[in-house]
This record gives C-alpha cells, sequence and structure tokens, in this order.
C-alpha cells in the first residue's frame, strides 16, 4: 500500500483532522501507522458504543413487549458506516510494516482486537497456539507501553 493511498484512507476518515506532513513522517518513522492506529481505536470505540447501545434497545424491547412503549435502536446504517470505514484503516495496519516499538504497539492492538477472543477465557484453556499468540500480543503491547482493552 503506498503512502499516498494510505494518507487518502486516512484523509476519508479524519477529513481536515489530520495534519500528517512529510516532515512528520521523517521524524517518526511509524507517523503514519499511529494515525491509522488512532483512527481505528476512535472507530472502534464508537462501534462498541452503538452495539452497547443496540443491546439495551434489543433488551428494553423485551420488557416494553407487555407495554404499549416504542423502542428506537441506534442506525444500523451508522454501524455499516463505521465497519466500513474500519475495513481500509485496518487493511492499512496489516500491510504497513512496523519500524519502531510504538509501531509494533500498534499492530499488536489491532492484532488484540481480532483476535478479542483469545481473551474471553484464562490463557490455560487455550489451545497451545492461541496462547502462544496471546503471549505474543501481550508482551508485545508490554514492551510498546500499550494496553490491552
Amino acid at each position: 500500500m503506498s503512502l499516498d493511498e494510505t494518507l487518502r484512507i486516512l484523509a476519508t476518515v479524519e477529513p481536515g483532522g489530520l495534519a500528517l506532513d512529510q516532515l512528520a513522517i521523517d521524524d517518526s518513522p511509524d507517523a503514519v501507522l499511529v494515525a491509522l492506529g488512532r483512527s481505528f481505536e476512535a472507530l472502534s470505540a464508537e462501534l462498541a458504543a452503538l452495539q452497547q447501545q443496540d443491546a439495551q434497545c434489543a433488551a428494553a424491547a423485551c420488557e416494553a413487549k407487555s407495554h404499549v412503549t416504542a423502542v428506537v435502536a441506534p442506525g444500523l446504517e451508522r454501524m455499516e458506516a463505521v465497519l466500513n470505514s474500519l475495513d481500509p484503516i485496518e487493511r492499512a495496519i496489516m500491510a504497513i510494516p512496523a519500524r519502531t516499538v510504538v509501531g509494533l504497539g500498534v499492530k499488536a492492538r489491532h492484532a488484540a482486537h481480532v483476535l478479542s477472543n483469545y481473551w474471553m477465557d484464562v490463557p490455560e484453556s487455550l489451545d497451545w497456539d492461541a496462547r502462544t499468540v496471546r503471549h505474543l500480543i501481550e508482551s508485545a503491547c508490554s514492551v510498546a507501553g500499550v494496553e490491552l482493552s
């Protein structure tokens, strides 16, 4: 993935909000990756909030069956828009090589998100391969100073 294509992706997600020029890229080899990571985290948080609202609305709808109250769920269209925005960002995070520990942290956080099911149980209950990947991601996040949510 070219730098121009990556910057175009970032501009569509954060129009006017991203001031990433060649100087910033020269000062930090992982500036683009870090910017992608910020966009990824923001969109992931928005998606999680929308999903939580959807779950609350579904629960309220079950309770409302005995009442005449109407429950409005958050727009499915917005969830789809967020998912559509996430796709090119995730692909760019995977395509761009990390050159620093900070960039490695971005990649590790993304991997943790993709493999979030690895954190549903204690490590000992995972098969050997999953446990190995989980420990690798946790170690990379620790070295990079990145927290797993």
